[in-house]
């Protein structure tokens, strides 16, 4: 009985230290003006006949940012959560579809 008691109060213990540190971490950096705008490949005809597109260079095109991409509708992203980890500009150097640090949301940053 008392065996049990000790191992009762030790996982007690070792999940509130475990909680606690996890409250404790720092939080990350935050993008400061997120927006989405997601990079496409798409024809040249599609692009020219559409009117909706946007050309980023090198055959890749957005659209928007519409809504989503308004300041005060997205809520805080983490920088690590953006393209090419907060590094990306839809006007120079982004990641794209395939890349491992793609996503459609960017820092504004």
């Amino acid at each position: 009985m008392r065996k049990r008691l000790i191992v009762a109060a030790s996982a007690v213990a070792m999940l509130s230290g475990l909680s606690a540190s996890s409250a404790l971490a720092d939080e990350p950096e935050r993008a400061s003006d997120p927006f989405v705008c997601p990079v496409l490949t798409i024809s040249e005809q599609a692009y020219e006949s559409s009117g909706h597109f946007n050309d980023l260079g090198e055959g890749q095109y957005t659209f928007g940012p519409g809504a989503a991409g308004e300041k005060g509708t997205m809520g805080p992203v983490p920088n690590h959560a953006t393209n090419e980890d907060g590094e990306g500009s839809p006007g120079g150097d982004h990641s794209a579809p395939g890349d491992t640090d793609y996503t459609a949301i960017w820092s504004g940053n």
